[in-house]
């Protein structure tokens, strides 16, 4: 037999020509196979990975409910001590009503549980103390060293605040204004925390919180203070669990211990003194080697191995506003989490397994009733491909997911079919947002213009090629376009150097003169931009003059069947171009009619700037400058130029000449480059010399082109 009848009598393979379900079953197949095979033997090999990150996780979260506990704990009592010295301050307490702060300390103690002890000292040697006694009752220590002689008193009082007996001191061995809490919070000027250190009267560690209280003219008057105890913190360490037999502690800076599970492991007595044990004194040797190896890789998570076994920890510092760089220590045994996370490896096999059978079979039913509508959809989406708009898509499906691409289709089909005709696709798009159709014909409606133009653009273009002056004025449309999109208003055309825009057309906007406002503003500050960067690049700037104008325009299609244009017309569009104009006479950037000042005056600093009418017309428009936004950097200096020239011009208008010449004179010395300003008030000195007539009413006519 010959090559050439072998390859004649082969028959075609399967794989050169199959169905689309076929190839959704295979796919399906193939994909689960080949996704959870290797996740299954993944897991299998890397088990001890997973049981490391499921450590780590439990660890991290029982971190963050002892976060959260000691910030529940510390903060309200830290707040109240700086509370009570501003309230000292603004005199709602008085630091000479000895009484009065005496039943204050109290009230705080029976707020705060866990501080034992509030007090305040000032600079004169007073002292007010009130301290919780084991039993619950209160002691106050009150010693009045400005007094003559000077005295020193005990009151004891009872859970109610009742006074129970009264003992007073020959002699005073106590200055508080030597304390370290006291010294500190006067060299901090501000809140201060001791370090942890041991309550000779109870044996409990505690810290002591300060902060100082200033008089009216900023001298120190006293220092108000509270002593925490910590054994609380300690007691809830003991109540949380990590694996069988893991241990929780905090840590300051110093390595010192705060808080564990047993604090009587963290005191030690040295040379007659109390104080807290360092980490390596507690005596575990694990916590030992993790804190060691903590401090020289400064790694939070741990895996450390101590006499043959191996040891997870964690070391988590307590995030601000927590005042103090405390840490959150935590180590346990491994072999704690290794079995129950080797039992989920495998019963994630066996359900990854069951998946995988169930996945399958799901697979050939949905492929079933994926291959006609989906055919369908490709073949229709073919014929859109084409401009082939007019055959109507019909795809029978009861597949949710069908029935919704099956709607869109038919959407994008009437909507090509409507705005095709449309320039340019950003307008195209809001339109077919809108449902209509691309008929001739424009409806009146309250709208507001926006039309730009640059300054001495001829001149610019005199020195500039065609190519680079093109390239130019892309980069410069291209933003503008972005900023008035972005701000929901359409482009209407580009007019060489100019730009028309609008808003509250085709899409409905209430807020149209605001969004317009926000859209010239951003539009000058996006050219000043740009400016800068074409000088350093030796292209000439681009100084931009912007005219909005709110008011009925006549908004629609003009053209004809072949060709049609959505676009503006209507006196609003010819006073938007006149008041883009009327910038070059007042030296402003942003000039708007009345009824934007109206519609946005909530949302932005505005000025008027004239009373203007076209020449041989009587009617006059009232003129303003767009300013700024009321919020932002410059919002108060805007507020005070808008409301110093708004007085200036009422005089002007009411022809109190000295008057308004007073006020822009003022305006002047501190907004020297103000031209509006420097106008009015050149008019105003002529005027002074010159009055006219009584037929003046301040209207300025202008000649338009």
């Amino acid at each position: 037999m010959s090559k050439s009848a072998g390859k004649s009598s082969r028959k075609p393979s399967i794989f050169k020509s199959r169905s689309f379900y076929f190839t959704i079953v295979s796919a399906f197949v193939s994909l689960l196979l080949i996704t959870v095979l290797p996740i299954m033997y993944f897991v299998y090999r890397q088990d001890k990975i997973i049981i490391s990150e499921l450590t780590h996780e439990l660890l991290e979260q029982n971190s963050r409910t002892i976060i959260e506990k000691t910030g529940n704990y510390f903060l309200p009592a830290l707040i109240s001590v700086e509370l009570s010295s501003r309230l000292s301050e603004l005199g709602a307490i008085s630091c000479n009503d000895f009484t009065q702060i005496e039943m204050y300390t109290l009230g705080v103690l029976k707020s705060y549980p866990q501080v034992s002890m509030f007090f305040l000292a000032d600079e004169q040697g007073n002292y007010i103390r009130a301290w919780r006694l084991p039993d619950g009752n209160t002691e106050s220590r009150i010693i009045r060293a400005a007094d003559s002689p000077p005295t020193d008193s005990y009151v004891y009082r009872d859970s109610l605040f009742q006074v129970s007996g009264v003992r007073k001191i020959e002699e005073i061995d106590y200055d508080p204004r030597i304390r370290p809490w006291y010294v500190g919070a006067r060299e901090a000027e501000g809140s201060f925390l001791t370090d942890v250190y041991i309550l000779f009267r109870n044996k409990k560690p505690a810290i002591t919180s300060s902060h100082p209280v200033y008089g009216k003219t900023g001298e120190l008057i006293g220092v108000w203070a509270m002593d925490i105890e910590l054994d609380d913190i300690s007691n809830f360490l003991k109540t949380q669990k990590v694996g069988k037999s893991g241990i929780e502690l905090i840590i300051n800076e110093k390595g010192e211990v705060v808080a564990y599970p047993d604090y009587s492991k963290i005191i030690k007595e040295e040379n007659g003194a109390l104080r807290p044990v360092k980490v390596e004194e507690i005596g575990f040797g694990p916590l030992t080697v993790a804190y060691r190896q903590h401090k020289i890789t400064k790694k939070s998570g741990l895996l450390v191995e101590f006499e043959g076994n191996k040891y997870i920890a964690s070391f988590i510092d307590i995030p601000k506003p927590f005042p103090v760089q405390w840490k959150i220590g935590i180590v346990a045994p491994l072999d704690d989490f290794i079995g129950k996370a080797k039992l989920s490896v495998i019963l994630m096999g066996g359900i990854s397994a069951f998946t995988l059978g169930i996945a399958l079979l799901v697979a050939i039913l949905i492929s079933r009733g994926l291959t006609r509508p989906v055919r369908l959809m490709a073949e229709a989406t073919g014929k859109i491909k084409n401009f082939n708009l007019e055959e109507v898509i019909h795809i029978p499906s009861r597949t949710t997911e069908i029935q919704v691409m099956h709607e869109a289709i038919c959407s994008m089909q009437k909507g090509l079919h409507a705005f095709r005709r449309y320039v340019p696709a950003e307008l195209v798009r809001q339109l077919i947002s809108t449902g209509k159709g691309a008929e001739l014909g424009g409806q009146k409606k309250e709208l507001t213009i926006l039309f730009s133009d640059i300054k001495g653009f001829t001149s610019i273009a005199e020195r500039t090629t065609p190519e680079e002056l093109m390239l130019h004025l892309s980069d410069y449309f291209d933003e503008l376009t972005r900023i008035v999109s972005h701000h929901r208003g359409t482009i209407d055309k580009y007019i060489g150097d100019a730009m028309l825009a609008f808003w509250g057309a085709p899409i409905h906007d209430d807020e149209h003169a605001i969004n317009a406002c926000h859209a010239g503003l951003a539009c000058q500050e996006k050219i000043r931009e740009l400016n800068n960067k074409w000088i350093k690049e030796g292209r000439s700037p681009f100084i931009t003059r912007i005219g909005i104008s709110t008011g009925e325009s006549v908004v629609g299609n003009v053209g004809s069947i072949e060709r049609i244009n959505y676009t503006v017309i209507g006196d609003n569009v010819n006073i938007a171009s006149r008041l883009e104009a009327s910038n070059k006479i007042y030296g402003t950037e942003i000039l708007v009619t009345r009824k934007t000042f109206d519609a946005a005056s909530g949302k932005f600093w505005f000025r008027p700037i004239g009373l203007v009418a076209a020449k041989g017309k009587k009617k006059h428009v009232e003129i303003y400058e767009l300013v700024g936004r009321r919020s932002g950097k410059k919002a108060k200096e805007d507020e005070e130029l808008c409301t110093e020239f708004t007085r200036g011009f009422h005089a002007y208008l009411s022809k109190s000449w000295a008057e308004a010449s007073e006020i822009f004179t003022n305006i002047s010395i501190k907004f020297p480059q103000d031209h509006p300003t420097g106008l009015y008030l050149d008019r105003c000195s002529k005027f002074l010399v010159n009055p006219p007539g009584e037929e003046w009413l301040g209207i300025e006519y202008q000649q338009f082109k």
